[in-house]
C-alpha cells in the first residue's frame, strides 16, 4: 500500500442491495486510481456480498484489493435485513462514530466480523447515498467544511429532474418546503400532507426536457407493496435535501444512454447553474469487462443451478432464447392473475425463462413453482446472480421494473427488455428506453389504478385479464420477429457505446480524472 501522497475516500451506501451495488461499483473505480484508498461501509447482511462484487474488479492478488476496506459499523442478524425498519435506522445511529473514528486517523474495526483495519490519513472527500442526509449532518457536525461531501444517484436523468428537481423543468420542487408550509396553516400531520401532495394529479402534462409529454398520472403506473408514507415522502424530502446541501453529484448514468442529451443538459444545468456544484457522470457502473460471458467463481450451489439451467436451454432453444423476469428486491405483481397469464403465455409460446421473486413482500405459491418446473421451461428462485444470467448467451430478453441498474446491466450486454414499471424512477425509464432509445417493449394492460387512464403517446389500457393476456402474447411473438430483432440490434449499438465510457479518454473516465483533479489533487 502507498505510503505517500495516498488519498483517502468514505462511500457509505443505503443498506440495500440495488443502492450498495453501484456504491461499490464507484469504489471499484476509484481504487484503481494511483494512491487512492477507499473504505466502504456497509450493513452486516450485505458485507459478503459486496466483497464479492468488488472482487471483481481486480485480478486475484492484485494489490488494488487492499486499497478497498469493507466493514461494517454495528451488528446484526438476518432476521433484522428489513432496511427500512431496522437497517436504515442502525446505519444512521452508528455512522458519526465510525466516521469519527476515520477522520482522526484512527484504526477502524468491523462490528461484524471483528477484523481490525489499520490506520490511514482521514477521509479526503465522502460519498453518501442521495437519502443520507443524516450522515451528511453528522459529517459536517465532526468535520465542518473541510472533507467535501458529495452524492450518487443511480436515476436516469429525467427522474432526477421530475422527482426532486425544480418545478421550471418539469420537477415537483421542494416537497418537504410545501408539505411544511401546508402542515404549518392547517394544524395537520406533515407526512399525511405530502402522500397526498406526491399522489394529487389532475391530468397536467409533464414536460421534463428531452422526455416525451407525459400525464402526471402516468408516473404511478402501479399499486406498490409498501405503505406510501414508509417509502415516497420521507426519501423524497431526504434527497431533496441532500442535493441542496452537498458539495457535488455522481450520476450513474452515461451520455450514451440519454441520447440526444437534452434531459442530461437540463440536470446539469440545474446542479451547476443554479446550485453551483460540480457534476460527474460516471455511468455505467459495472465492472470492468461485465459483459463478458464467464462464470464466476463465487457462485453459489443454487446460482450453479441456474447456470446449468441457461446451458440446458441454450442446448435446446438456441443462443437469446431465455427471458430473465425479475422486479428488483421490493417490487411484484400484485394481481394474482398477471402472474398467471405471463407464465400461462411463456409455456404456450415455448419462451424458456427465469423468474426471480426477491421481494418480501410477496411469495409464490408452492404449486406455482411445482407447475413451473414440471414443465420444464421454467425456474423460480428468490434470488438470481443478475449479472451472470443477463451475460449468458442464453439471455435473449430481459422482463424488468426498469430500475435504472438493472437496465445499465441489460443494455451493456445488449439484452434488449420488456419493461413493467411501477413506481419511482421506473415509468420514466420505461418510455425513454421504448420511445426514444427503441430497445424494449413497454408492457400498459399490466397497469393498475391510476395508469389504466390513457396514456399520453395515445395508448389506453382496457385493464381486463384477457387484454392483459393478449398483449403478453403479442409481444412474445414480436420479440422473436422483426421488431423484436431491430430492438436488438439497438441494444448491441448502444452496447458498444456504453463499455466506451470507462475506456480512456471515454466519458466516465474522465469524469473520474476530472474528481480527482479537483477533489484529491496528487501532493
Amino acid at each position: 500500500m502507498p505510503s505517500q501522497n495516498l488519498r483517502h475516500l468514505l462511500l457509505v451506501p443505503l443498506p440495500a442491495y440495488g443502492h450498495i451495488r453501484p456504491i461499490c461499483a464507484l469504489a471499484g473505480r476509484l481504487a484503481a486510481e494511483p494512491d487512492v484508498i477507499v473504505t466502504v461501509l456497509i450493513a452486516p447482511n450485505w458485507l459478503e456480498k459486496a466483497r464479492t462484487d468488488l472482487k471483481a474488479y481486480f485480478p486475484e492478488g492484485h494489490e488494488g484489493h487492499e486499497r478497498i476496506r469493507i466493514l461494517s459499523m454495528f451488528e446484526s442478524s438476518a432476521r433484522d435485513a428489513d432496511f427500512l425498519g431496522h437497517l436504515g435506522p442502525m446505519s444512521t445511529k452508528h455512522y458519526p462514530g465510525a466516521y469519527e473514528t476515520l477522520y482522526r486517523g484512527e484504526s477502524i474495526k468491523c462490528a461484524a466480523t471483528g477484523k481490525t483495519f489499520p490506520a490511514v490519513p482521514p477521509p479526503t472527500a465522502v460519498i453518501l447515498d442521495r437519502y443520507g442526509v443524516a450522515d451528511l449532518r453528522a459529517t459536517r457536525a465532526i468535520s465542518g467544511n473541510t472533507v467535501p461531501v458529495l452524492t450518487l444517484i443511480t436515476f436516469n436523468a429525467a427522474s432526477i429532474v421530475r422527482l426532486y428537481g425544480p418545478e421550471s423543468l418539469g420537477g415537483v420542487g421542494d416537497l418537504g418546503a410545501k408539505m411544511d408550509a401546508e402542515a404549518l396553516r392547517t394544524g395537520r400531520d406533515a407526512a399525511e400532507i405530502g402522500d397526498e401532495m406526491w399522489e394529487r394529479t389532475d391530468g397536467k402534462v409533464l414536460n421534463v426536457p428531452g422526455m416525451p409529454p407525459m400525464y402526471d398520472y402516468e408516473v404511478f403506473p402501479q399499486a406498490i407493496p409498501l405503505p406510501p408514507g414508509v417509502f415516497r415522502t420521507p426519501l423524497l424530502r431526504q434527497a431533496h435535501s441532500m442535493f441542496l446541501e452537498c458539495d457535488g453529484a455522481f450520476l450513474g448514468t452515461s451520455p450514451a444512454y440519454e441520447g440526444k442529451g437534452e434531459t442530461l443538459a437540463a440536470l446539469k444545468g440545474w446542479f451547476t447553474e443554479t446550485m453551483h456544484k460540480p457534476v460527474y457522470t460516471v455511468g455505467p457502473l459495472l465492472p470492468p469487462g461485465y459483459s463478458s460471458h464467464k462464470i464466476e467463481s463465487s457462485l453459489t450451489s443454487r446460482d450453479a443451478e441456474i447456470v446449468e439451467f441457461l446451458d440446458a436451454k441454450r442446448a435446446q432453444f438456441g443462443d437469446k432464447s431465455v427471458v430473465l423476469i425479475t422486479f428488483g428486491s421490493i417490487f411484484f405483481p400484485m394481481v394474482p392473475h398477471h402472474l398467471e397469464e405471463l407464465v400461462t403465455a411463456l409455456m404456450q409460446k415455448q419462451f424458456p425463462f427465469i423468474l426471480c421473486h426477491a421481494s418480501p413482500y410477496v411469495q409464490i405459491p408452492d404449486h406455482f413453482a411445482a407447475m413451473i418446473k414440471a414443465s420444464g421451461l421454467g425456474l423460480t428462485t428468490p434470488w438470481c446472480p443478475q449479472r451472470v444470467i443477463l451475460s449468458h448467451p442464453a439471455t435473449g430478453w430481459f422482463m424488468t421494473h426498469c430500475g435504472h441498474g438493472g437496465i445499465m446491466e441489460s443494455l451493456t450486454n445488449g439484452v434488449p427488455m420488456i419493461c413493467w414499471p411501477f413506481d419511482g424512477d421506473q415509468p420514466f425509464g420505461a418510455e425513454h428506453l421504448t420511445q426514444t432509445l427503441n430497445v424494449a417493449f413497454h408492457l400498459i394492460e399490466v397497469r393498475t389504478g391510476k395508469g389504466l387512464k390513457p396514456l399520453r403517446n395515445g395508448r389506453v389500457p382496457q385493464g381486463t385479464r384477457e387484454a392483459m393476456a393478449a398483449e403478453i402474447r403479442d409481444v412474445f411473438d414480436q420479440a422473436r420477429g422483426e421488431v423484436g430483432e431491430e430492438k436488438r440490434k439497438n441494444a448491441q449499438r448502444l452496447r458498444m457505446e456504453l463499455m466506451a465510457a470507462w475506456e480512456k479518454g471515454g466519458s466516465a473516465h474522465a469524469a473520474i480524472r476530472d474528481f480527482l483533479g479537483t477533489y484529491l489533487p496528487a501532493v
